[in-house]
């Protein structure tokens, strides 16, 4: 049976990609997207998402950005020295990282009983000094936090749809020389005693430290971010669930922090039967895997309670919110652990409510900077 077609809208793709390819997916496990000039293969099943992110791994290779580009130019893998770079950092990454970076995101808030702010700004300036002090062993000055935290926004907004012919964003040597001024700061403040994410990078030459350095910065702080926005609306929106060991991961599975997974092929090779020539794209669409109903019962809605007895067999390939495979996310259990003492912290003392919501889709899938969280203290008990 041939893999059907489709040909999303170049303008909605680009103003909603997850959305736009959402609807392609429904085609099938298996579809042929033309996306501008560019012809990629959507993956949308359990066995599909298997087979490109585990078994066939060494042919499709993750690009060095999982941004869909529509031109004809080549898609280029990681270079050389991905899996030690792996390696050394996930020597860093360990049980002691994680409570660090949950010790500074869960760390008692101070609000104004009544008080009504926007949401986002406020997380990346803690989301910032949880990855700095805790995944970095490192520190700022207030004002260096204020700086990272508008990179991190800039960085935020980068689209996932790359128009066919490269538009340079006006703002990125300003964003670029802030960075750099940051991360300088970063590598002379790094406590190089104990294992850290700076662990990966301290025997490299001083520019290529540098770069790598900013690199692991923004990957760090951006996902954390944008998953502690969508725990704390979800909180604000499901109160009665808050409670729940499994909050977060339900938080992970309708609000993954990369909804498309990208791989480029760098050989001739084939998925679910399918020929894959070198140099296609392959997307798992992570958002369709996840709203699987014939894995996830009612799965548009919020039930936190699907995950206490933890990630069972069926979930294995259909819950990908941190990939699955030698790729997957190193920074898992930072994530989970570190939200979990958020999402604790907060809703031990505060209630939230919000007004309206907006989402930004186009670069991370999170809330709009406009969005504003009104805040109440619990009555003592």
């Amino acid at each position: 049976m041939p893999v059907p077609e489709a040909a999303p809208g170049v303008a909605e793709l680009r103003r909603d990609p997850e959305q736009a390819l959402l609807g392609a997916a429904a085609l099938g496990g298996l579809v042929w997207v033309r996306a501008g000039r560019r012809r990629l293969l959507l993956v949308s099943s359990p066995d599909g998402a298997r087979e490109v992110l585990v078994e066939r791994a060494g042919e499709l290779a993750k690009p060095r950005s999982q941004a869909i580009p529509l031109g004809r130019r080549a898609v280029a893998p990681p270079g050389e020295g991905i899996a030690q770079l792996r390696r050394e950092l996930s020597k860093g990454m360990g049980a002691d990282r994680a409570e660090e970076v949950a010790a500074v995101l869960g760390a008692p808030v101070e609000w104004e009983d009544g008080e009504s702010f926007p949401l986002m700004p406020w997380l990346r300036v803690r989301g910032a000094r949880a990855v700095v002090r805790g995944a970095f062993a490192s520190d700022l000055s207030e004002d260096e936090f204020n700086q990272l935290a508008a990179v991190v926004r800039w960085a935020g907004q980068a689209p996932r749809v790359l128009p066919r012919f490269a538009v340079p964003r006006v703002s990125r040597p300003l964003m670029l020389a802030r960075l750099s001024v940051v991360v300088k700061s970063l590598l002379a403040n790094a406590d190089l005693s104990r294992p850290s994410e700076l662990s990966a990078v301290v025997d490299l030459a001083p520019r290529e430290r540098q770069a790598l350095a900013g690199e692991l910065l923004l990957g760090a702080i951006g996902p954390l971010v944008q998953e502690s926005g969508w725990t704390l609306f979800r909180l604000g929106t499901e109160p009665e669930a808050a409670d729940r060991e499994a909050f977060v991961r339900e938080v992970t599975r309708l609000h993954p922090t990369n909804p498309l997974i990208v791989r480029v092929a760098t050989e001739d090779t084939s998925v679910g039967g399918e020929p894959v020539p070198t140099g296609s794209l392959v997307v798992v669409h992570v958002g369709a895997l996840h709203r699987d109903a014939a894995v996830f019962s009612e799965p548009e809605r919020f039930l936190p309670e699907r995950w206490l007895d933890g990630r069972t067999a069926e979930h294995r390939f259909s819950y990908t919110a941190f990939g699955i495979g030698d790729r997957r996310c190193l920074g898992e259990a930072i994530a989970l652990r570190s939200l979990t003492a958020l999402l604790e912290t907060v809703a031990r003392e505060w209630e939230l409510s919000f007004a309206a919501v907006d989402v930004a889709a186009r670069g991370r899938r999170q809330l709009g900077d406009g969005v504003r969280v009104n805040v109440t203290r619990r009555p003592a008990t």
